[in-house]
């Protein structure tokens, strides 16, 4: 009897010490590697010879250099969930433009999430954040998954402040970054979005054809883009607000890349009874076609495992839902439209897509994990 109270005993000290060990700062298995001097982070937009009408970095958040260098840290550190297992970066992965390979993510304890992982590209021109559209403010959106109970589970941002000063390289970023070393949410926040808004994407086939009006288009792409266009898939994707092909890139019409209103949300027809109401009735965040040979499964619950499914889904297999965007409905019947594309006209659309792939943004090193383990 003895001999089996210790051992419960010897048990309960055990797990006690691994509660009390499993949320401190771990730094062990891991070094930091940052350049002698700061990329530029600030001068990201500086080449650029397009018109971006809208940003939403507040006045007193503006990137810097040392700003999003040490939100770029922040974005790949472990240590910022409480059991020190997952990053930001686990469920937005460079090489997958920042989106991740599964239909919904695992979290901190590998529980599943809800939705599927979103790219994180030009959040700098965005003005709703989450598929819900939940979030206005990048410096309110990059805090939340670190607070949620299935994500990271760093509910207290307070404690994770104090984890992150007992961290040895924190005091010197935060000093560069803020003026002083030291840690606290509001600047954890700010870095990270810093960060956020400097891993943009200019450079596709698409934005470098633009000024040759297309000639370099081959005529498969060329095809695709006149189904793209004739199809409709431009009244939720648009161009520009002009909604012309002479624009700079494609966006979502709520994130055009360049910000504005646009839409509040869509019903794309997924299903009769959707589970995930999102914001409401079945209506999600219209997503950027940018990158979209890197950033499947598809949609927010990761149902479509290809392009060529989702292709489909608009071809034949909107459903009549009661709340289903007018823009997917017949004009004269009300009922759903049907593309009837033929094979070729799929093959082109998908081509045409395509051009969209900008795979510099996979390899920058300014936008990578700093850690080598």
């Amino acid at each position: 009897m003895k001999k089996f109270l210790l051992c419960t005993a010897l048990f309960g000290i055990m797990l006690l010490l691994n509660s009390c060990i499993k949320d401190q700062p771990n730094t062990s298995v891991k070094s930091l590697e940052l350049p002698t001097v700061a990329y530029e982070y600030s001068k990201v937009l500086d080449d650029l010879t397009i018109d971006l009408p809208f940003d939403n970095s507040p006045a007193n958040n503006q990137v810097t250099d040392h700003g999003a260098t040490l939100g770029r840290v922040l974005f790949y550190d472990n240590n910022l969930s409480i059991n020190n297992q997952i990053s930001c970066g686990t469920c937005h992965k460079q090489s997958l433009s920042f989106a991740d390979e599964f239909d919904k993510s695992l979290g901190f304890e590998e529980a599943v999430t809800t939705r599927n992982s979103p790219a994180v590209l030009n959040m700098r021109f965005s003005n709703k954040f989450f598929w819900d559209m939940s979030s206005s403010s990048l410096e309110e959106q990059v805090i939340l998954p670190i607070q949620n109970h299935i994500e990271m589970g760093m509910e207290d941002m307070d404690y994770l402040a104090t984890k992150l000063s007992n961290v040895d390289y924190y005091p010197e970023l935060f000093e560069n970054a803020f003026g002083s070393p030291e840690v606290n949410p509001d600047k954890i926040s700010k870095a990270l979005a810093q960060f956020v808004r400097s891993i943009n994407s200019f450079d596709s086939t698409f934005d470098r054809e633009k000024a040759n009006d297309f000639e370099g288009f081959d005529p498969l792409q060329q095809q695709g883009m006149t189904v793209f266009l004739e199809s409709g898939c431009n009244n939720c994707h648009t161009v520009t607000r002009a909604s012309e092909l002479d624009g700079e890139v494609f966006f979502e019409e709520d994130d055009t890349g360049y910000g504005g209103t646009g839409l509040e949300g869509s019903n794309i027809g997924l299903q009769l009874v959707y589970d995930d109401q999102g914001m409401g009735n079945g209506m999600f965040k219209v997503p950027s076609l940018r990158n979209l040979a890197f950033t499947a499964p598809y949609m927010h619950d990761g149902r479509f495992n290809s392009l060529q499914e989702v292709i489909e889904h608009y071809n034949s297999g909107v459903v009549a839902h009661e709340e289903l965007d007018f823009r997917l409905k017949d004009v004269d019947t009300g009922e759903p439209k049907r593309l009837n594309l033929d094979p070729i006209e799929k093959v082109a659309l998908e081509a045409f897509l395509m051009t969209l792939t900008d795979e510099s943004v996979l390899t920058d090193t300014k936008f990578s994990d700093p850690f080598r383990y």
